[in-house]
C-alpha cells in the first residue's frame, strides 16, 4: 500500500514539475480543449434547444387555420363550416370555429407575463377563424389549396395559414447548424490532441536523459510512461473543467433569458441534459488529453 502511494506522489510530483516546465505550451492545450468542449456543449444545447421547438411546432404541422372577414354573416360560416368537414383528408372531429373574444382572451392567457402586448388595445383585431387538422400532416399543402379554390364564399376568406413550410425551412436550418458543429467540433478536438502531443514531446525531449538513467537501473517502460500520461490528462480535465463552466454560464446568463424572453418561440432545454453533459464533456478532455500523451508517446518514446 504504501509502495502504491509513494508512486502515486511520484506520477504526481512528475507530472507537476513537467507542467510547470512547460507551462505557455500547457495553457495552449488546455485553451483548445476548452474551446473545443465549449463549442460541443453550446452545440449540444443549441441542437436540444431547437429540437425541442421543432417537436412542439410539429404538433401544429397538420393544422391549418382559415381566417374570416368580419363582414362574414352567420349563414356564410355554417356553409363553410359545412364544407370543410366534408374534406375527406380533414378529420370532421377537429374542424372547430373560434370567435374574436375566444382568440384574444386566448392571446392574452398566452402572453399573461407580457401584458404590453395587450393590455394597451382598445378594439380586437384578431378575426374570426376556422382550426382543422388534417388525418395526415403530408395532405395540409393540398387540403390549404382545395379551401382556396373550392370553398363557398371565397370572399369571406382572408387568410390560410399553416406551419408546414416554415417547419420544413426550420428543420433545414437545423440540420446544417447540426452538422458544421459536429465538424468544427472535431477539427477542435485533433487540434487540441496535437497540441497535447506536443507539449508531451517537449516534456519527453527535456527529460531524455533522466528516462535513459531510469531505464538503466530497470525501470519498467509504464512507470516511464504514467508521469506523461498523466500530463496529458491532466490538460484535457482541466480544459473540460473550463469548458463545463463556460457552458453553464452561456446557460444561465444567456439560453436561459432566451427562453423567458421568446416564449412565443416556445424554446426550452431539456431537464436531463446537463446531467449527461457535463460528465461527457469531463470524459471528453480525459480522452483527448489520454489520445494526446498516447500518440506522444507512441512516436517519441522508445522504452
Amino acid at each position: 500500500m504504501c509502495t502504491a502511494m509513494n508512486k502515486i506522489r511520484y506520477f504526481a510530483a512528475e507530472t507537476w514539475s513537467s507542467l510547470r516546465k512547460n507551462l505557455i505550451l500547457a495553457i495552449a492545450a488546455i485553451a483548445v480543449v476548452a474551446v473545443s468542449l465549449g463549442i460541443l456543449a453550446l452545440v449540444v444545447m443549441g441542437w436540444n434547444m431547437f429540437s425541442n421547438m421543432i417537436k412542439n411546432a410539429e404538433r401544429k404541422v397538420g393544422e391549418v387555420d382559415i381566417y374570416l372577414s368580419d363582414l362574414t354573416m352567420e349563414s356564410e360560416r355554417q356553409a363553410i363550416n359545412d364544407y370543410l368537414v366534408t374534406i375527406p383528408e380533414v378529420d370532421p372531429l377537429k374542424v372547430t370555429y373560434k370567435d374574436k373574444a375566444t382568440a384574444l382572451e386566448e392571446f392574452k392567457e398566452r402572453f399573461k407575463d407580457q401584458p404590453e402586448l395587450w393590455e394597451y388595445i382598445n378594439e380586437n383585431p384578431l378575426p374570426n377563424s376556422f382550426q382543422l387538422i388534417t388525418k395526415d400532416p403530408k395532405d395540409v399543402g393540398m387540403v390549404v389549396e382545395e379551401i382556396r379554390t373550392e370553398a363557398p364564399y371565397p370572399e369571406r376568406v382572408e387568410d390560410i395559414k399553416s406551419a408546414s413550410s416554415a417547419i420544413a425551412k426550420l428543420e433545414n436550418i437545423f440540420d446544417k447548424f447540426r452538422q458544421i458543429g459536429i465538424i468544427g467540433v472535431i477539427a477542435l478536438a485533433i487540434i487540441a490532441m496535437m497540441l497535447v502531443s506536443v507539449t508531451i514531446q517537449v516534456a519527453i525531449f527535456a527529460r531524455r536523459r533522466e528516462i535513459g538513467i531510469m531505464k538503466l537501473v530497470g525501470a519498467t517502460n509504464w512507470f516511464i510512461r504514467w508521469p506523461f500520461i498523466m500530463e496529458g490528462i491532466s490538460e484535457g480535465l482541466v480544459g473540460s473543467i473550463m469548458a463545463i463552466l463556460v457552458a453553464l454560464a452561456v446557460k444561465v446568463w444567456i439560453l436561459d433569458k432566451l427562453i423567458d424572453n421568446l416564449q412565443f418561440l416556445r424554446l426550452s432545454l431539456s431537464s436531463g441534459l446537463l446531467v449527461v453533459l457535463v460528465p461527457c464533456m469531463l470524459i471528453g478532455g480525459i480522452v483527448i488529453g489520454a489520445l494526446g500523451s498516447a500518440y506522444a508517446l507512441g512516436r517519441f518514446l522508445e522504452v
